[in-house]
């Protein structure tokens, strides 16, 4: 049983309850038909916080994903900016080799003769695809850049400041994540023990209400034949 629905059959059993009038009076303080509608407001109240905090962390995700897809555009241009500079060959290779990890671009191993066999690649990947390493990367390349003297670029976004921005812009969204991520993992524990694993979580009260309205009206009763078909389900964790 979803939470959706476990909100839902606890909401439905609480209307029954309430019909009963006088009649639904129970000793224990946790079953009163007042402790139940606080319960059920604590369990929608948890599962919009969940929900919430799930919203934020899916628009977190995708504004570092999107972020971080321009990457390749980015170091295509600053390479460009870089030869246009007049920079020695050697700076060159250390931006490429740098470029290479943070795009996942494999050197060039030259042309293969025709008909012969490519070599297979095994292993790990030489790019480091982590959000973590590709940040990291390219603040290794704009170090290097800032120890080119002939590179400077007018562009705002190629400039070392622009850079400097990027990595810090980079490195924010991914913390942005992170928080989003705990907040989220956070509600979802609340959720958990609100509705399944507390002591009088939704689920445990509402079998032991159901045990009561049986004790109360009896096993034929109309008011348990109402009740019975609730089922309050604990998922397995």
């Amino acid at each position: 049983m979803s939470n959706v629905k476990t909100a839902a059959a606890f909401e439905e059993f609480i209307g029954y309850c309430s019909g009963y009038g006088g009649s639904y009076n129970p000793g224990s303080p946790n079953l009163k038909l007042s402790a139940l509608i606080e319960l059920s407001e604590k369990s929608r109240q948890v599962m919009e916080a969940m929900n919430v905090t799930n919203s934020e962390m899916n628009l977190a995700t995708n504004n570092r994903e999107i972020a971080f897809a321009g990457l390749p555009k980015l170091a295509s241009s600053i390479t460009f900016a870089l030869a246009a500079s007049g920079a020695s060959e050697q700076t060159m290779n250390d931006v490429r080799a740098i470029i290479r990890l943070m795009t996942s671009r494999r050197k060039s191993r030259g042309p293969v003769a025709s008909g012969a066999a490519v070599p297979e690649q095994k292993g790990r990947s030489i790019g480091q695809r982590s959000f973590v390493s590709m940040t990291n990367h390219l603040a290794r390349l704009v170090q290097l850049l800032r120890e080119e003297p002939l590179y400077q670029p007018l562009e705002s976004h190629l400039s070392i400041a622009g850079l400097e921005d990027h990595v810090a812009k980079l490195r924010n969204l991914t913390t942005m994540v992170n928080e989003a991520r705990v907040s989220f993992s956070n509600a979802r524990i609340a959720l958990v023990r609100t509705y399944y694993t507390d002591t009088h979580s939704v689920v445990a009260t509402g079998r032991s209400a159901k045990k009561y309205v049986r004790s109360v009206f009896g096993l034929n009763s109309i008011q348990y034949e109402q009740v019975k078909r609730i089922i309050f389900t604990k998922p397995k964790f």
